[in-house]
C-alpha cells in the first residue's frame, strides 16, 4: 500500500507539471494517458502506466471557435460553421518549431517523469520481494520449479538447494538486491536448514565465495558456529 501511495504521489507531481506547462487534464485509453496541449502547437504527451513517456505531434481538434464556458458555445458548430471548428495547427506546425518544443517540454518534464518511474520500480520491486519471491522459492525447493523462466525444472533436493544458493550469491550488490539476499537468506535457515537436505557448511562457505558484495550466511543454521550439517 505504501508503494501506491508513493506511486500516486509522484504520479500527481507529473500531473500538476502538465498543467503548469498548459496541457489539459489527461485522457486514459488502453494502458496510457494523453495529455494535449492547449496551443496545438506544443507536442502532445503520452504517459503509460509502465512509466514510459512519449511526446507526439498534436492532431486536429474539433472544438468550438467561440469563447464560453457553456454547453451552449458547440451551437457554434453546428453547420453551415462547422469547418470553422476544426483546428488543424497541430498537424501544420513545422518540424523545425515543433523539435524544441519537445525538447522543453522533455526538461521540463524530467524531474516528475524520472520521479514516478522510481516508484513504480520500487513498488514492483517491493511486490516482487513480498509476494512473488517467496512463492518462487516455494516452487523451486518443493517442486524444483526454477525461479528463471525457460531453465530445466531441478528433481532433486540437492540441486535445488544449490539453485537456491546459486541465486542467493548472484544478487546485484545494490539495495535492491540486498533486499533479495536478505529473504533468501531467511528462506534458506528457515526451511532448507530445518529440512532434511540441509546445506552443509562447506556449501555454505563456497556460496559466500561466489557472491562479490561481501555478505555471509549467518542467520541461525548458517554459521560455523553451529557445527553445520552433515553432506547428504
Amino acid at each position: 500500500m505504501f508503494g501506491d501511495i508513493q506511486v500516486a504521489t509522484a504520479r500527481k507531481k507529473l500531473d500538476r507539471e502538465l498543467k503548469a506547462l498548459g496541457y489539459q487534464p489527461g485522457e486514459r485509453k488502453d494502458g496510457r494517458t494523453v495529455y494535449r496541449p492547449e496551443s496545438n502547437w506544443k507536442p502532445s504527451v503520452i504517459v503509460y502506466d509502465d512509466g514510459f513517456t512519449v511526446l507526439r505531434r498534436s492532431p486536429p481538434r474539433f472544438e468550438p471557435w467561440v469563447q464560453g464556458k457553456t454547453r451552449l458555445v458547440w451551437l457554434s458548430c453546428i453547420p453551415p460553421f462547422t469547418l470553422m471548428c476544426i483546428k488543424l495547427s497541430g498537424w501544420l506546425v513545422t518540424n523545425a518549431r515543433l523539435e524544441p518544443q519537445k525538447e522543453r517540454v522533455a526538461t521540463a518534464l524530467q524531474p516528475e517523469i524520472r520521479g514516478w518511474r522510481e516508484a513504480i520500480i520500487a513498488r514492483n520491486m517491493k511486490e516482487r520481494i513480498n509476494t512473488d519471491l517467496p512463492s518462487a522459492l516455494d516452487a523451486l525447493w518443493l517442486e524444483g520449479a526454477p525461479i528463471e523462466p525457460g531453465r530445466p525444472a531441478l528433481p532433486t533436493p540437492v540441486e535445488r538447494r544449490a539453485a537456491i544458493l546459486q541465486f542467493w550469491a548472484e544478487r546485484a550488490c545494490t539495495p535492491e538486491g540486498q533486499a533479495v539476499r536478505d529473504l533468501v537468506e531467511v528462506f534458506v535457515a528457515m526451511e532448507i536448514q530445518r529440512s532434511d537436505w540441509a546445506a552443509p557448511s562447506a556449501e555454505l562457505r563456497a556460496a559466500e565465495a561466489a557472491q562479490a558484495c561481501g555478505d555471509k550466511l549467518e542467520g541461525p543454521g548458517l554459521s560455523d558456529l553451529d557445527g553445520g550439517a552433515p553432506a547428504p
